[in-house]
């Protein structure tokens, strides 16, 4: 009886579905450094790309009294981050958290409430997310004969990045290169040069790296085209 409970018990695990944590890493979603007068707000905005996000400023000059308010899908939110009147600079950053917002439409408006000073100021938002190109998204498109698209990395916070290359039509033969950067200079990485074959449609692997990444696909064909889908993520 002890056996068959532990069998039932061993085919109730193995049914279980099993799903991968995305990794995730910390990313500024953007950033805007400026100077604020009366007639004309700071603004940014962009696209939650986690449950949590938060927003940063810095004043870095001016003397107007200045308020800046944070909107979630066009509704202002709350406890709004204050400057008084006067020369004086904060220490640091001030910031606000927003949870809850994956997907929703992050906006700052810096608002000089002052009619003749200035308001200067360093602004970013920052989240999460698992998407490591310098641009937050996959790129798309088509390549001609003999043409090539690149993708940048920003540094993985897990070391690694996965590569992916999709093909989505065409029937061109490819090549893919990365490089890694030092420095200043680029640097190719010759375990990691691929040739994607014309009847191929997908090609992804890993690449042991804390560095910035370059990516490179190239139609090697001459009369035919090569429709494709480019993403870097970080990796476990």
């Amino acid at each position: 009886m002890k056996k068959v409970s532990i069998l039932i018990a061993v085919l109730a695990l193995c049914a279980m579905p099993f799903t991968t944590i995305a990794q995730t890493c910390s990313r500024t979603l953007t950033s805007k450094s400026g100077t604020v007068y009366s007639a004309n707000p700071g603004t940014l905005t962009t696209t939650a790309t986690s449950d949590q996000v938060t927003i940063r400023i810095k004043k870095t000059g001016g003397r107007a009294e200045t308020q800046v308010n944070v909107y979630v899908n066009n509704v202002m939110q709350s406890n709004p981050i204050e400057y008084d009147n006067g020369t004086y600079i904060p220490s640091g950053w001030q910031t606000r958290t927003l949870n809850g917002v994956n997907g929703k439409q992050i906006k700052v408006r810096i608002v000089n409430q002052s009619v003749g000073n200035t308001f200067k100021y360093d602004a970013k938002i920052q989240g999460n997310s698992n998407n490591v190109t310098t641009t937050g998204n996959k790129a798309s498109g088509r390549l001609l004969g003999q043409t090539n698209k690149t993708i940048y990395t920003n540094p993985s916070c897990t070391g690694k990045a996965r590569i992916i290359v999709r093909r989505t039509d065409g029937n061109a033969r490819g090549n893919i290169r990365v490089w890694e950067k030092n420095g200043t200079s680029w640097n190719l990485l010759n375990n990691h040069t691929y040739t994607f074959e014309k009847n191929q449609d997908k090609k992804i692997f890993v690449v042991n790296s804390n560095r910035k990444l370059k990516v490179e696909l190239r139609n090697v064909s001459v009369g035919n085209n090569l429709h494709y889908i480019m993403n870097a993520l970080a990796a476990n």
